[in-house]
């Protein structure tokens, strides 16, 4: 299965599950120095801004090593904020590179279906959408998995709520991420390698209890605080979980490719190939 989109939508008082068809940094809140050895795998996390952001060109400058100064072997995109009436450009965008895609709507705001996206160039497994506790938005995570090296990753792009109703805004929003950040944890496998990214809206800060459940659940993400946002906020990561032998550095690339915010970028190197080749690698 090579392209596809998930479908759940929530209306004022369900969620309404649409099919799927598929054919075809603590976080990344991080500056560090790039590794110098050849990266295995390239993970970006981005909120698109409703669509607006220039994914080509974000996707030609990974291809060329612009980004990192060397094109990684392997690139997975977890996009925030993509829209329903773009997929058609996403489709073409993975296919001319015999890439997957996987689409998941969220949420119609009057103008566009917004959702969540995954694009990557190893081909995608078990893709699924998963519903987090609803508070003034339906928020849904796009999850799949992917082989590299011989092992399996689960990537999830996600996007918790930004902000509650003065009532419960009043007690703490940070609360209202928090359990969606425990509802992603349970929907995940809790011993198993993956990665996490998203736009998190942790306006308050690391003590958020979302940032503090992610960070404490993948323990190989590399630390930082550089913001990805406007008023020097740090609102979008990437929480990563690696297999031994695998190590990640990070960064937030200075261009925002038309977005208003800044994509985040993880160079994953395999230290140790040892491992037997899986399916397609």
């Amino acid at each position: 299965m090579r392209f596809g989109v998930v479908g759940s939508a929530l209306s004022a008082l369900s969620l309404l599950a649409v099919a799927l068809v598929v054919a075809g940094c603590v976080t990344a809140r991080a500056v560090t120095t790039l590794p110098a050895a050849p990266a295995r795998l390239a993970v970006v996390t981005w909120n698109m801004n409703a669509g607006r952001g220039d994914l080509p060109r974000l996707v030609r400058d990974l291809e060329s090593g612009r980004v990192a100064g060397a094109p990684a072997q392997d690139v997975v995109l977890l996009l925030q904020e993509a829209v329903h009436a773009e997929v058609p450009r996403l489709r073409e965008l993975a296919d001319a590179r015999g890439w997957s895609m996987l689409f998941v709507p969220v949420h119609d705001d009057g103008e566009r279906m917004r959702g969540n996206a995954i694009v990557s160039s190893r081909p995608l497994h078990h893709a699924r959408a998963i519903p987090l506790p609803r508070e003034r938005q339906p928020r849904i995570a796009a999850a799949g998995a992917i082989v590299v090296a011989g092992r399996e990753l689960f990537v999830v792009s996600t996007h918790l709520e930004n902000r509650v109703g003065w009532w419960k805004a009043a007690l703490g929003s940070d609360d209202a991420r928090g359990r969606q950040a425990e509802a992603l944890l349970r929907a995940l496998p809790a011993d198993a390698p993956g990665i996490v990214g998203g736009d998190f809206n942790t306006w308050l800060g690391p003590d958020e209890p979302a940032w503090r459940l992610l960070a404490r659940r993948f323990d190989d993400t590399p630390a930082g605080r550089t913001p990805t946002f406007g008023g020097g906020l740090v609102l979008d990561h990437l929480f990563v979980d690696l297999p031994e032998g695998w190590h990640a550095s990070a960064r937030v690339l200075d261009d925002t490719y038309e977005s208003d915010h800044h994509p985040v970028i993880a160079m994953i190197t395999v230290t140790d190939e040892r491992t037997t080749l899986g399916p397609g690698d």
